[in-house]
């Protein structure tokens, strides 16, 4: 039974000021790929993220090339899903320039210009994005070529045949039907460092993973009654757990069947823009955490509309595995992922005795992965 006192690991938090460049990749290809990687075509996005009344005029080159400008003002702080700008992501890029003019809200310019060298960990993160696999085949492949910490062990027939009979009666007792993906977990063990998918057998509502696994009661002083609000428990009381993130303090991936209420909050930071209803009769997966019971993160696309299920399963591993990977070697140093069709590049200021722009990976990290 996992509780509080489970082993604890990091998660970044922190929220810095800059903006954000999200990427969307050509082509990616594993270390030593089991099967052909899919081609893809993409484009790399520029998403602002600037102090209110700011203002940037940029221009990015990769390898000398000009490849896009913008120009954009913060009129509200955070960042938006929606691109100022984009360009043809690059596969095999050795640097990438970004120079410009920030203004700050009294109009007084300041210039700016820097240069990275890249890093590309396409070829660790590629099977991940490969659609020519089956989503599981996709993770076992990664587990294989990335040491991530990601362990898949099939089970054993019976424990196979029990853990799919467990997901049929789950079925029939909430009078839903699961995403196909789900049934995965019936045949495979996916371990991801201290954290894990649910064995088949031990998938259920998730207001009842709060109170069998997670210590919660209905009873006594702080009962779950009203640590939930009631919207918060009637979503628990219909959605399903699939993982079970342990670090600082205890998470989990969640399916609703019900979707989304058109217009509800995305993401409880940052982008907040109301959720679309998406497919019917898909629903819509989500973070939740129990340092904010009531709140939780959708899974949404660029059209704010739910991510498919193996988009959310996938997203797991991207937050949970990736982290020592995307690592930089140094400051001049910008890890970029060719191969992640929603690559995110946050860009932002240190600010000290004048602003500094910087370059960073976000798309594996505790918030960005969301993005």
């Amino acid at each position: 039974m996992l509780s509080v006192q489970s082993v604890m690991r990091t998660r970044l938090l922190s929220l810095p000021l800059g903006f954000v460049l999200l990427a969307f990749p050509l082509v990616g290809k594993a270390a030593t790929p089991a099967a052909p990687i899919s081609a893809r075509v993409g484009l790399t996005g520029i998403h602002p993220w600037l102090q209110v009344g700011e203002r940037v005029s940029a221009e990015v080159l990769v390898d000398g090339k000009a490849v896009t400008q913008f120009t954009y003002q913060a009129v509200s702080p955070g960042m938006k899903r929606q691109a100022s700008a984009s360009f043809t992501s690059p596969t095999h890029a050795r640097q990438l320039e970004l120079r410009g003019t920030l203004f700050d809200p009294q109009g007084k310019p300041q210039t700016f210009r820097r240069t990275w060298a890249l890093r590309d960990v396409a070829s660790y993160s590629a099977p991940l994005y490969d659609l020519g696999l089956p989503w599981i085949k996709r993770i076992q492949v990664f587990s294989q070529h990335a040491d991530a910490g990601v362990r898949v062990s099939p089970e054993p027939a019976a424990t196979a045949a029990a853990g799919l009979a467990a997901l049929r009666k789950l079925e029939q007792r909430l009078k839903l039907k699961l995403p196909a993906p789900v049934f995965e977990l019936a045949r495979y063990r996916i371990e991801i460092n201290d954290s894990s998918f649910l064995a088949a057998s031990d998938i259920r509502t998730v207001t009842e993973l709060l109170l069998k696994d997670w210590g919660y009661s209905e009873k006594g002083e702080h009962p779950l009654s009203r640590i939930l609000s009631p919207t918060a428990r009637a979503r628990y009381d219909r959605s399903i757990a699939v993982f079970v993130e342990v670090g600082d303090g205890l998470g989990a991936l969640a399916w609703d069947p019900a979707g989304v209420v058109a217009d509800e909050p995305g993401l409880s930071y940052g982008d907040k823009r109301g959720a679309l209803p998406g497919t019917p009769n898909t629903g819509v997966w989500f973070w939740l955490h129990q340092d904010t019971l009531s709140e939780w993160n959708l899974l949404l696309d660029r059209a704010q509309q739910p991510r498919s299920a193996e988009d959310a399963l996938t997203n797991a591993v991207q937050r949970f595995a990736m982290g020592d990977i995307v690592t930089p070697a140094h400051d001049n140093e910008l890890v970029i992922d060719s191969a992640n069709p929603n690559a995110l590049l946050q860009f932002h200021f240190d600010r000290d005795k004048k602003p500094v722009p910087r370059l960073w990976l976000r798309s594996y990290d505790y918030h960005y992965s969301l993005y």
